[in-house]
């Protein structure tokens, strides 16, 4: 059978979002690794923390490496860490029930960060946890228990790395590598081999071609031995797409799907293609990468880390109050939420997420009809304690209450059907309301008032 998807950006914007995508709203996205042994990144600023960068950043004149040395000592490298990622707290039975019980829809494991070690058995690279580490395949325990659990298992993998071996022109040993601050392709540097590599590639193949001989036929073996129904590219610096080999790719796993199950891929395929190409774009801790006319994904942690950082206190990690309003304003704009879990070094499950997840878990228990399979109403919000969702046939709109406002709802720009019923979700008996002077009023009952249904963010259906 002819191939539908051609490995260029024209045709494969012609891949439709599969509806339980769309449907699913929330999933987990788990971030764990090497780096998860040191859990450490300075904590400064407002924006994202990237605790697992610490194997690039530990080489170059930074605070990382200030902490590193004095933590680990000067002579401590980046392959040191891989005795002592050992994985012996990594329970993929208890990661599944934790986004069962968090009403998480899909779970998207790191199965290859930048630093190019591999959480499944690869034959591209020695590199990777059944070799080395743990002697295990983290990837396909954790899949075969989503698989068991009917959620949809996704998978993030990084199309470029920070240092990787190469065989030059005249077969030569050389090595590629980033420079330190890496803004664009001149960025990449071709240099000689030297030793002091050695500890930064263990078990790397070394190969002719970066793309076509590693990274394009790594990510397709992944795909096929743990048929992923979504693929999270990680490569939106330095090359474009057309050079990194993604629309080749992504027309491999479009065509292997084709007629048999729905997938689907984000937007970081290349440095040119973040926001403009891919079946949902990618917001991270709020970066403006959203639009009101794509779908889109905001993927962030609890707290600012994105990665696990050991010494993260209650106070750093939204508040249950914080968490739920987030998730509403994402969806209420049409966007899903990748939530992160940031497994420690040996695979653990923090406390503080675990009880987070499972609040947000609490209270979707009793408003989730207005989060899962709703799409965007006409209006996401109408001031800064309303919210919109609709019902994905149209026939509710469910209104979100930020704050609870002296036992009355009002509005000016939702209209009932005449005689239509209102509910609160979570309330069995229905509510009565009014329309005075233009405005949408329901009076809350004391009855409702002394006894909410939940503790944050009220819901009320209405039929439109």
């Amino acid at each position: 059978m002819k191939d539908k998807y051609k490995p260029t950006l024209e045709s494969l914007d012609t891949h439709p979002l599969p509806e339980w995508y769309d449907d699913a709203k929330l999933g987990m996205f788990i971030d764990w690794g090497l780096y998860s042994i040191a859990g450490w990144a300075p904590q400064v600023g407002d924006g994202a923390i990237y605790p697992d960068w610490y194997l690039w950043k530990m080489y170059h004149r930074s605070r990382t490496r200030i902490y590193h040395r004095k933590t680990w000592g000067r002579e401590f490298e980046c392959d040191d860490f891989i005795p002592l990622f050992t994985a012996s707290e990594y329970d993929p039975e208890q990661i599944v029930q934790l986004a069962i019980e968090s009403g998480m829809r899909y779970i998207i494991p790191f199965s290859k960060m930048h630093d190019g070690f591999c959480l499944w058995d690869s034959s591209y690279s020695d590199r990777n946890s059944v070799k080395l580490g743990p002697k295990r395949d983290l990837i396909r325990e954790l899949a075969d228990v989503c698989h068991k659990a009917d959620l949809k298992f996704g998978l993030y993998f990084s199309i470029d790395e920070w240092v990787y071996p190469m065989i030059g022109p005249n077969k030569e040993s050389i090595i590629r590598i980033w420079k330190q601050t890496f803004v664009g392709y001149d960025d990449i540097e071709l240099i000689p081999y030297d030793y002091k590599y050695e500890k930064r590639i263990t078990g790397k193949i070394p190969v002719k071609d970066f793309s076509s001989d590693y990274i394009i036929p790594q990510a397709k073996e992944l795909i096929e031995n743990y048929d992923p129904e979504l693929l999270w590219l990680d490569g939106e610096w330095g090359l474009p797409a057309i050079k990194r080999k993604s629309p080749e790719l992504l027309a491999f796993y479009y065509n292997q799907a084709e007629g048999r199950k729905e997938v689907v891929v984000n937007d970081r395929l290349g440095v040119d293609t973040k926001g403009k190409h891919g079946d949902f774009f990618t917001s991270e801790f709020h970066d403006g990468n959203m639009s009101l006319e794509h779908k889109w994904e905001e993927c962030r942690s609890l707290s600012q880390n994105y990665g696990y950082y050991k010494d993260e206190k209650e106070e750093d990690v939204l508040t249950e109050k914080q968490l739920i309003h987030m998730l509403i304003d994402i969806i209420s704009q049409g966007g899903n939420l990748l939530l992160m879990l940031n497994l420690t070094g040996l695979g653990a499950i923090p406390p503080i997420y675990a009880r987070r997840f499972k609040a947000l878990g609490e209270w979707l228990e009793i408003n989730g009809e207005a989060i899962y399979a709703t799409r965007m109403w006409k209006s996401w919000k109408e001031d800064e304690n309303i919210r919109f969702t609709m019902s994905k046939d149209g026939k509710f709109v469910y209104t979100f209450c930020l704050e609870w406002e002296e036992n009355q709802f009002r509005s000016k720009i939702v209209r009932p059907k005449e005689k239509s019923k209102v509910y609160m979700l979570g309330v069995e008996e229905s509510l009565e309301w009014k329309i005075d002077n233009g405005a949408f009023i329901i009076e809350i009952p004391p009855d409702i008032s002394n006894k909410k249904p939940c503790e944050h963010a009220w819901v009320i259906k209405i039929e439109i």
